[in-house]
């Protein structure tokens, strides 16, 4: 009998014992149909953060903060440790040739924005002019806090399209308008708006933000400056600073040259403080590890499921070697060589396996776009998590396969044939 005949034989014989076969195949769905989800969610996860890391200038963007040192004379940062507005402009000077722009912002306060007797959540931020360029956000009405804003500590703001929409009716009606907000610590403070803002989130961050509805805090911006007054700041002082470097300028090289002259001008003294930094790729590359080491875990966990559908597979052989011992004794004794009997039963098992792993694959695809679905980026499954599902599910049914098939091989003709 023939490698075709075997097939044929195998599909037959699944056709009638559907129920059976479907549930001995369900383990193989599973744990093939969790590999190909966790890919293709893994590459929806990679491509969402590479959308964020693109839109915050990506290999361009440097995060420079205070770091406390290994051998550090104390636990605890003072005030003389933060960073200054003028050591900022110090390095903004040095490093002209490098720098494209210096983005600072404040801790943000919470509260609500009252406007014709309805309350709306915001989350107020105080930021500099260049922190546009590594946020995403792009001015689409009246223009973002300038630098004159920060130095005469004006009370303007920039809202997003979304809070100007909801208030005023359209982005540019808002434009000029006052509005008064209540923070969560009692305080109050009223902004005439400059600036609105459309806020463009992309892939996980767009879902959560969908899923939370039309009353998620909206940012607001407002000169840092001014901000630190509002908050019983008097002096503009920073735990960290972005640096968005010009195009072509090696972010590693011009990050150690400033971490360097930092340390050395304005912490040489400091015995428990220095300045570290960490650029966006470096950052792309810890998450990218973390993901990682996520889809490794879960991968482990549909590999146990494939495992345990691997010995479903065993036993269901077992079972139909039992079955089919009479008919196992006729071809014996017709001349059918115990190679064949083998084959036969290992085609058996190969076939439940493939037919398994293809309803897997289909079924972690249609995961896979549900999941894209969700979080707006789509990534189909790769060809190589394809092939290695495929070649998985093979691999199973002859690994799970051969021992019923080499016990139905073994079988003495005359006793298969007494077998009732």
């Amino acid at each position: 009998m023939g490698f075709f005949e075997n097939v044929m034989l195998a599909i037959s014989g699944l056709r009638s014992n559907k129920m059976r076969a479907f549930l001995t195949m369900l383990g193989i769905i599973i744990g093939i149909g969790s590999v190909i989800a966790i890919s293709t969610l893994g590459s929806i996860m990679e491509n969402s953060v590479m959308d964020i890391f693109n839109s915050q200038g990506g290999a361009n963007l440097v995060a420079f903060q205070l770091n406390m040192k290994d051998d550090a004379q104390r636990d605890y940062i003072m005030n003389e440790d933060f960073i200054t507005a003028e050591m900022i402009k110090d390095i903004e000077q040095k490093f002209a040739d490098d720098i494209d722009a210096v983005a600072l912002n404040t801790d943000s306060n919470s509260g609500k924005m009252n406007i014709r007797r309805k309350e709306y959540d915001i989350s107020l931020y105080g930021v500099n002019p260049g922190y546009i360029k590594q946020s995403m956000t792009k001015v689409i009405a009246g223009r973002y806090i300038s630098d004159k804003d920060c130095e005469q500590f004006r009370s303007t703001a920039v809202i997003s399209d979304k809070q100007a929409s909801k208030i005023f009716g359209s982005e540019r009606g808002a434009i000029g308008k006052t509005i008064a907000l209540t923070m969560n610590d009692g305080s109050m403070i009223d902004l005439t708006i400059v600036g609105v803002y459309k806020y463009q989130l992309s892939g996980i961050m767009s879902a959560m933000v969908n899923m939370m509805g039309d009353d998620w805090n909206s940012e607001i911006y407002m000169p840092y400056t001014t901000f630190n007054r509002f908050q019983g700041v008097n002096d503009d002082t920073f735990y960290y600073f972005y640096v968005n470097t010009k195009t072509g300028v090696d972010a590693d090289r011009f990050s150690a040259e400033v971490r360097d002259y930092l340390n050395n001008s304005y912490y040489r003294d400091n015995d428990s403080i220095e300045i570290m930094y960490m650029t966006a790729q470096s950052q792309m590359d810890m998450i990218d590890q973390v993901l990682g080491m996520l889809q490794l875990a879960i991968s482990v966990i549909a590999g146990i499921s494939l495992l345990v559908g691997g010995i479903g597979v065993m036993n269901i052989m077992l079972v139909s070697v039992t079955e089919r011992t009479r008919e196992i004794g006729v071809r014996k004794a017709m001349g059918a060589p115990n190679s064949a009997i083998r084959m036969q039963f290992i085609v058996e098992s190969i076939i439940i396996c493939l037919i398994g792993g293809v309803i897997g694959i289909l079924f972690g695809v249609l995961l896979g776009n549900i999941a894209g679905l969700i979080v707006g980026t789509t990534a189909p499954p790769t060809i190589g998590s394809i092939v290695l599902a495929v070649g998985f599910s093979m691999a199973i049914g002859v690994f799970f396969g051969y021992y019923p098939a080499n016990r139905a091989a073994k079988l003495d003709p005359i006793e298969a044939l007494r077998y009732e």
